[in-house]
């Protein structure tokens, strides 16, 4: 109930479309409700005038049958231009929430995605908002509220025709009370078990459209192929129970039940007749036997639409869960950066508290200087990014940049003076321009060019037809590796970061185009802090200097020749590397 109280609230984001709506819906019931009476009133005076051999009027009966097809097509009407609003209204709700999902993800941490896959995070944004339109706001706004208005005018003009027929009806709300509460109970761990599926299938298939190369090289189609198989298993298992259950509940069992009571009224209307005279007109009859028809209509279809509504709210207990995370508090201070000064002073660090993988780290890097970060994988070189940029916090000691401890600024004002190429460059669909200047309007296509130019871009620029303005597919897959990585650098370049990261930005580019990007880099860091997370020691030999990281602690740390001449763990490094190069030269 919760859950359904909570996605009601969002109709205050459209009141006046929503509250026309609902006027519109009750005016569509009660003139829908209404035209039988006039019925009533055209086949009693006909009967009647039949009955006593007299003449039958001719222009009252027109002026009768047109009031009641005016009334008849002014609840149609009304109805259309109910429905008309009332989508408009949930189409607009369920934009607003799933906007509200979409930028809630964007502000949590990003200890939140560690062990999320992407593919059931964008479900809730997508599939489960959407589900919530077409089965909630949808459903609710139209369908129940119209069949619930109907059922409450059906009751209201059976008292007025038949107080004793009305009164017996009334006997079958608790019943269906009962019926619906065993369906919510029966229905809701079905409808939580389908969304799941649904959204692990999302999951599963992203994740083997990202990694189809792989799939296919390790030959592995036919265990990826069966580890979907059973979550579709799962999914089609689920639709099966839910389509059993609304078959039982829904389908045969309330046909049955309005059979039974059409019958048991018509039963009750055949013990009025008192010497072969009908205690009730034929009119009034008429009228009875409609509202006891359309009474069931309108509450058959709020017990079909429990599955929908169920679906609704397990869906939206899965946004909700999204829109309940907590997002990172932050500081509304504005990082006052100057010279681009970064120290870590006795800094301690774990994804989980109780495991640092960061341990007492202190050094000072000037503004200018270029800090060659390296070790073995999870010797915590990325880690010291992921604090630099303030996606997490030390549990003990203190990032500062100009003496300012990070942990007390904005966290948007520290990225800003950031800038950082990744090892896999992300690029996004769009255009080269685009992928830059990131849609940022200061960033002009003079800008472009030249951050392009520098990184040694101008060749692949110029055999463009469109230049930089030519699209790009998702991820950049159109280009190799080291255009990516060339497109990645000029974005960098193009919004003048005063601190720079490079996070094993050249591993994966090729001999060559490593010469002109270095090239470019010397030119780049003059005046800016650097950090190189290193995998080529080759890229590190100019830093002033460079940090040795085993196991969450800085073992070594010199220039370059300082470290060779110390012949510790750096030199044992680079020695290696040096041996798998001839190696590869030879070969």
């Amino acid at each position: 109930m919760k859950t359904f109280n909570r996605l009601l609230r969002y109709f205050r984001h459209e009141p006046t479309t929503f509250l026309f709506g609902v006027l519109l819906s009750m005016l569509s019931a009660g003139t829908s409700i209404y035209a039988p009476m006039i019925g009533k009133e055209l086949i009693d005076y006909v009967s009647e005038q039949i009955a006593t051999q007299q003449p039958v009027m001719l222009e009252l009966l027109i002026q009768k049958f047109g009031f009641f097809m005016l009334v008849t097509l002014f609840s149609s009407l009304s109805g259309y231009f109910s429905y008309i609003l009332l989508a408009y209204a949930s189409n607009r709700v369920s934009k607003v929430m799933r906007d509200e999902a979409h930028e809630h993800m964007q502000k949590l941490p990003v200890s939140y995605f560690d062990d999320k896959p992407a593919g059931k995070i964008s479900a809730r944004i997508v599939n489960d908002t959407e589900l919530l339109r077409t089965n909630f706001f949808m459903t609710v706004s139209n369908m129940v509220l119209i069949n619930l208005l109907t059922v409450i005018a059906i009751y209201i003009a059976l008292f007025l025709v038949s107080r004793t027929i009305g009164l017996a009806l009334l006997g079958l709300l608790p019943f269906f009370a009962v019926w619906q509460y065993l369906y919510i109970r029966l229905a809701t761990p079905i409808n939580k078990k389908w969304r799941e599926a649904v959204s692990d299938l999302n999951s599963q298939t992203a994740e083997i459209v990202q990694g189809v190369s792989i799939v296919q090289l390790f030959h592995r189609q036919e265990s990826m192929s069966e580890e979907f198989e059973e979550i579709n298993q799962t999914w089609l298992d689920t639709r099966l129970k839910s389509i059993r259950l609304d078959g039982i509940l829904s389908w045969d069992f309330s046909s049955l039940i309005k059979n039974l009571v059409t019958f048991g009224v018509l039963m009750a209307l055949g013990t009025q007749f008192v010497d072969g005279i009908l205690g009730y007109s034929i009119g009034i009859v008429y009228v009875i036997i409609n509202y006891v028809t359309r009474l069931f209509d309108p509450i058959l279809m709020l017990v079909r639409l429990m599955s929908q509504l169920q679906q609704a709210i397990t869906a939206g207990q899965r946004v909700f869960e999204l829109l309940d995370q907590p997002v990172e508090e932050d500081s509304s201070n504005i990082l006052p950066l100057t010279a681009g000064h970064v120290q870590f002073d006795q800094v301690t660090f774990g994804y989980r508290p109780e495991q640092p993988v960061l341990k007492t780290i202190d050094f000072t890097a000037k503004k200018g200087e270029t800090i060659g970060l390296v070790g073995h994988t999870g010797s915590g070189k990325s880690s010291i990014i992921n604090l630099l940029f303030r996606f997490y916090d030390p549990q003990q000691g203190e990032v500062r940049i100009d003496g300012h401890p990070l942990s007390k600024y904005n966290r948007e004002s520290i990225r800003e003076h950031m800038g950082i190429v990744l090892q896999e460059p992300y690029l996004f669909s769009g255009t080269i321009s685009s992928n830059i200047s990131m849609n940022d309007p200061k960033i002009t296509d003079e800008i472009i060019l030249d951050a392009i130019e520098k990184v040694g871009g101008k060749d692949l620029i110029a055999k463009l037809p469109l230049g930089i303005h030519e699209p790009v597919v998702e991820k950049g897959q159109s280009l190799s590796s080291g255009e990516r990585q060339l497109i990645a650098f000029a974005r960098t370049l193009a919004s003048d970061p005063a601190i720079l990261i490079l996070d094993e930005a050249t591993s994966h580019i090729d001999t060559q185009t490593e010469e002109i990007i270095q090239h470019a880099m010397d030119v780049v860091k003059e005046g800016r802090t650097t950090f190189i997370v290193a995998h080529r020691l080759s890229t590190i030999q100019n830093a002033d200097q460079i940090l040795v990281l085993d196991s969450g602690v800085i073992k070594e740390c010199g220039t370059h020749q300082e470290l060779l001449d110390r012949n510790g763990q750096y030199a044992e490094m680079y020695r290696l590397q040096a041996k798998v190069s001839e190696n590869s030269e030879v070969a």
